[in-house]
């Protein structure tokens, strides 16, 4: 365990700018992840409203550019990155996003990305509103390091080979501390709302159909989700010459009627209904059967960012 002073925190922050592409969480209308300039734009008092996840999985990405016969990949020169300020929820989904893009088929975009890479989290003592779930679900400790705010100083918690070895390379920053952390300091108040921890048994409820009918298939839910990874892949081609062009992609959402879309004009997930239910189900059930883990991280922002306010943990837990 190691302790740092905030003044002297951002003195670190000051010099690691220097060198590193430095993401930490904004505010401005409202907080996102940005590439700051200075540590006085850190803003921890609140969970970023949009998700850190385009910076690894980008929103809009070339594939390659063609021309002819010959094929041109994009060289990438991924700078490395610090990411500051993610929450446990925000730190999950990138571990869940690892095991799609890394783990069970290596995607060299987005590894390409992420290698480059070390983690600061920053601890909630409580949930942030009244939508948060995080502590519902079984989150891993996963980062390199872990701040706690402890008034003047942080207490920086070790998570692994790349924090000890940041903890290492600025030694200087960084002080040793007989504080320890117990379980109690690592829970997240407020946080266990969604007390029914096993859904497979209510695909059928008929209570699905009361969010249902307040959903406008607006897809806000997979944009804001840290975790969500699907997407479609286009050619886009020179009108003037047919023969140049290039491959890309872009983030799909499953809520919308276009995703499930095929040859023939067949879709198969045609009704809203089926949509929202396997969004759910993806989150809380699938993903979970395959990988022992649940897609979901308990972020809320799928229901904070709702047009309409869909509260499905609310309706989960008022099935009977």
């Amino acid at each position: 365990m190691k302790a740092i002073k905030k003044e002297v925190f951002n003195r670190l922050i000051s010099s690691l700018i220097k060198r590193y592409e430095v993401i930490a969480p904004v505010k401005k209308e409202l907080v996102s992840f940005e590439v700051i300039k200075e540590p006085k734009e850190i803003f921890l008092e609140k969970n970023s409203y949009f998700p850190v996840k385009e910076f690894f999985f980008r929103k809009n990405e070339t594939l390659f550019e063609f021309k002819g016969n010959s094929v041109t990949v994009p060289v990438k020169k991924a700078k490395g990155k610090i990411l500051l300020g993610l929450r446990r929820c925000d730190l999950n989904s990138i571990l869940r996003q690892d095991m799609a893009f890394i783990d069970e088929e290596v995607d060299p975009y987005y590894k390409k990305e992420r290698e480059n890479s070390v983690l600061i989290g920053y601890h909630c003592k409580k949930a942030e509103d009244k939508y948060c779930f995080c502590g519902s679900l079984k989150l891993l400790d996963f980062f390199d390091l872990m701040l706690y705010d402890k008034g003047k100083r942080f207490i920086v918690e070790v998570g692994s080979k790349k924090g000890n070895e940041f903890i290492n390379k600025h030694k200087q920053y960084f002080k040793n501390t007989n504080t320890s952390l117990t379980d109690k300091d690592k829970i997240i108040k407020n946080s266990d709302r969604l007390k029914k921890k096993d859904i497979s048994h209510l695909y059928n409820h008929p209570d699905w159909k009361k969010d249902v009918k307040l959903c406008l298939s607006c897809a806000a839910c997979n944009v804001l989700c840290p975790s969500c990874y699907c997407f479609d892949i286009n050619d886009k081609v020179n009108i003037k010459d047919l023969s140049k062009g290039e491959r890309f992609r872009t983030w799909a959402a499953c809520q919308l009627r276009c995703f499930t879309k095929v040859a023939g004009e067949h879709v198969f997930r045609d009704k809203r209904e089926e949509r929202f239910k396997h969004r759910i189900y993806h989150q809380l059930q699938y993903f979970k059967e395959k990988h022992g883990v649940d897609l979901c991280t308990g972020c809320g922002r799928c229901i904070r960012g709702c047009p309409t306010r869909i509260d499905f943990v609310k309706t989960i837990n008022e099935m009977k």
